[in-house]
């Protein structure tokens, strides 16, 4: 039996296949915050994608401080790339860090990369 949050990684899934790009992204954040892994990668593909200008950043930064794991991920990505703001590794890394405590499978993936370093 599927659980809820491959459910709505499927039903997101149809929906982008379909041109319904808003209704798959929703199905997606809905996965995600579930905790489905392939729904967090898609998701934060969309948000890095769509980060373009500097009040994208801020969209980010308002998602993250409101709890989005996702945003805080992409918004990690960006300060580790350089997109759009000043790189600035120890910032990602405290956005890792709150992103991964609230389920972020990808960042504490990186952070576990990072201490076996």
């Amino acid at each position: 039996m599927k659980d809820d949050s491959e459910t709505e990684y499927e039903l997101g899934a149809k929906a982008f296949r379909e041109g319904r790009a808003g209704e798959g992204a929703e199905h997606l954040r809905r996965a995600a915050f579930a905790g489905h892994a392939e729904a967090q990668n898609q998701l934060a593909r969309i948000y890095f994608a769509q980060t373009r200008s500097r009040d994208d950043i801020g969209r980010l930064e308002a998602a993250a401080q409101s709890g989005d794991h996702v945003a805080m991920f992409v918004l990690a990505m960006c300060f580790i790339d350089g997109k759009l703001i000043d790189k600035d590794t120890d910032k990602a890394m405290t956005v890792l860090q709150h992103a991964a405590k609230r389920g972020n499978l990808m960042a504490a993936s990186m952070l576990r990369g990072t201490q076996a370093s």
